[in-house]
């Protein structure tokens, strides 16, 4: 009699339970199980097409998941170094086109870091520092090198001073780093020096920063500015000024990626 009782009570804990196991992912492990963490999403360089279709390929990596993507080609790659590529406001994507292709040849632990250009740099900066820290710890990488253009320079710029121990090579590219009103005034915690310059926590030694800076005057994003937002008072490991023409063609903002980049991987364009 007891049995039937509560016959009703057990066949309902029994129905869900088995709702619950039907709808666990499948193959979904706890993060102790995993040994690398899941990236959002992944891409196969392979299929973006550079030329004409550029801007079709860059809105391909666009509309990547917020987060880390993974980045991978055919190519048996050396996947002892840890790249991460970071794009600027309101990015359409194609500047990352030649240059991920490229770093996927070479390093096999290549990411794209997808974030929301609302946010404040700076918080954008301690999201992406714990995304590659929890990627250091997964794996024992040899060396991390992080590329960020424009915005993504300067969300990098914090970044640096949140790595902590990481040994890290930062390479910030036409990145408006003394500040940019247009996109920073509604972040009320920035904090600007004396000359009105955007100011950034110091990073350690073992973290060298890179500025690559274009020709103000050839610059589509600060042309117009009076003084030129690249210009700014950081330690930084060196300064490079990029030439103001690529292979015979004006390099401006966007293009200034393909230029570091190439210029990285020992494929120097022409002036």
């Amino acid at each position: 009699m007891t049995l039937y009782k509560h016959l009703p009570i057990f066949l309902m804990l029994l129905l869900s339970l088995t709702h619950c196991a039907a709808n666990e992912p499948v193959g979904k492990q706890s993060p102790s199980d995993r040994s690398t963490p899941s990236p959002v999403s992944s891409i196969d360089v392979e299929n973006l097409a550079d030329g004409t279709e550029v801007k079709n390929s860059g809105l391909e990596l666009m509309n990547l998941g917020l987060g880390m993507n993974l980045l991978y080609s055919g190519v048996d790659s050396n996947d002892s170094v840890l790249v991460v590529l970071v794009h600027g406001y309101q990015s359409e994507g194609y500047e990352w086109v030649v240059a991920a292709k490229g770093l996927t040849e070479y390093f096999g632990s290549s990411y794209f870091f997808r974030y929301d250009w609302e946010d404040c740099p700076d918080v954008v900066g301690r999201q992406l520092a714990e995304e590659i820290k929890t990627l250091v710890r997964s794996q024992d990488f040899k060396r991390v090198v992080i590329f960020g253009h424009s915005y993504g320079g300067v969300i990098l710029t914090f970044m640096a001073g949140e790595l902590g121990r990481i040994t890290a090579e930062v390479h910030v590219i036409a990145a408006p780093l003394s500040g940019f009103p247009r996109l920073m005034d509604q972040c009320d915690n920035l904090v600007y020096d004396k000359m009105d310059k955007l100011t950034y926590p110091p990073w350690q030694k073992q973290v060298k920063v890179f500025q690559h800076k274009t020709v103000h005057a050839q610059d589509g994003a600060f042309r117009d500015l009076a003084s030129d937002p690249q210009d700014v008072n950081l330690p930084f490991k060196k300064v490079i000024d990029l030439p103001p023409t690529m292979d015979g063609h004006r390099l401006g903002h966007n293009w200034s990626v393909t230029w570091v980049v190439d210029n990285y991987l020992g494929r120097p364009h022409k002036h």
